[in-house]
């Protein structure tokens, strides 16, 4: 015996089933395996009864307004139903650089650059992915070199503009009372590449003539020991010659003529000690 499918509607929960001879074919909507796919309330559909297709988030109907219809039990109509959106609008930014290139395509990925001066330091991945950009773009990072982040820079210049490019050595600026010393750290995308002293070393102070009065050093020194717990300690001095040079932090035994006193103010034998270049305090002998 041959029957026909009058209703079967399950979208209220199960329901009875009522059939008559002459079966008509009909399709079930769990036969229709498309991504992207929102699945009707009802399951089961007759000959010529169809619905409008709808799609879960991140899909969009491919063709609206047309229905997918069931023929003689087969799904006839636009397939698949639901297709992937595509991203719109541009990328998100990247800080001292731009979007190189992208499509809005599904799964598609976007190629940032730098500006000049300026390199990926920490790539990372942009996608379109179901109609909207994901992911973090990469960080540009500054690729020169700024004297301030030195790790030996004693006497360097801080010149805000004073930027050195990466791959090149640092052009020394050096602040009063301070020389280059011959070591130039080089730059490399960013960062310092040192030789573990800094780029300026202190000025070496001149000996000048003390007008009535005489410069002298230590030459010597020795110690003996006299006695249990005594010591007595001999000092030799000798005469500084004009235009010789001393570095920082040496010191000089100022002695005045008879009748003068360093810088008039009645004493005598004053040490000096080069700081910055020159002999602090500034050595005279006035009456």
């Amino acid at each position: 015996m041959v029957w026909k499918l009058e209703k079967l509607d399950w979208s209220d929960g199960p329901g009875h089933l009522t059939v008559t001879e002459n079966c008509e074919a009909f399709c079930d909507t769990e036969t229709l395996h498309f991504s992207g796919l929102k699945k009707d309330r009802t399951r089961l559909f007759l000959s010529s009864e169809g619905f409008l297709p709808s799609c879960i988030k991140g899909y969009q109907v491919a063709k609206p307004g047309e229905k997918i219809i069931c023929q003689n039990g087969i799904w006839t109509g636009h397939f698949p139903p639901c297709i992937i959106v595509s991203c719109a609008g541009i990328p998100p930014p990247v800080q001292n650089g731009r979007v190189k290139q992208f499509t809005s395509i599904h799964g598609s990925s976007v190629k940032y650059e730098c500006d000049k001066s300026y390199f990926l330091a920490h790539d990372s991945t942009v996608q379109c992915l179901f109609g909207e950009w994901k992911g973090m773009p990469p960080t540009c990072k500054d690729s020169r070199c700024h004297p301030k982040t030195l790790s030996h820079k004693t006497g360097v210049s801080l010149n805000l503009r004073n930027l050195t490019l990466s791959g090149e050595s640092l052009n020394v600026r050096c602040t009063t009372g301070f020389v280059p010393s011959g070591i130039k750290p080089l730059c490399s995308r960013g960062l310092w590449t040192e030789f573990g002293a800094s780029p300026c070393k202190e000025l070496n102070c001149t000996v000048d003539e003390v007008p009535n009065g005489t410069l002298k050093e230590i030459a010597e020194r020795k110690t003996w020991m006299w006695r249990r717990f005594q010591r007595v300690v001999e000092e030799t001095f000798v005469k500084v010659n004009k235009g010789e040079t001393r570095p920082e932090g040496h010191e000089l035994k100022v002695r005045c003529n008879s009748k003068f006193s360093f810088q008039g103010k009645g004493s005598n034998n004053i040490t000096i000690t080069c700081k910055q270049g020159k002999w602090q305090p500034h050595p005279s002998c006035l009456h």
